[in-house]
């Protein structure tokens, strides 16, 4: 199985990103596969898992996080990034 990495934050920002999201193991390589814009199908491939398992684990975190869909799970990560990036004073925003 090939692990997934983050090519838009830095590891050391994925890492407090997910911690402060609590997001499980998987949680996280499914999150990163949707901000690559990688499909339900290319997620299972990616993953060595089925499409319905990705779609629960999609259904999973809509609920934890109170959200509806990838697209307001993709937002919640960036705002959540951002938000940390404001409060510490990041000069790019």
């Amino acid at each position: 199985m090939k692990r997934t990495k983050c090519t838009i934050f830095s590891k050391q920002a994925w890492a407090e990103i997910a911690s402060e999201m609590r997001l499980s193991r998987r949680q996280e390589q499914i999150v990163l596969c949707l901000l690559q814009g990688r499909s339900d199908s290319q997620i299972a491939t990616e993953l060595g898992i089925s499409v319905a398992t990705v779609r629960t684990h999609l259904c999973r975190l809509f609920g934890k996080l109170g959200l509806q869909d990838r697209i307001e799970l993709i937002l919640h990560v960036f705002n959540h990034f951002l938000a940390g990036c404001r409060e510490a004073g990041c000069h790019r925003i």
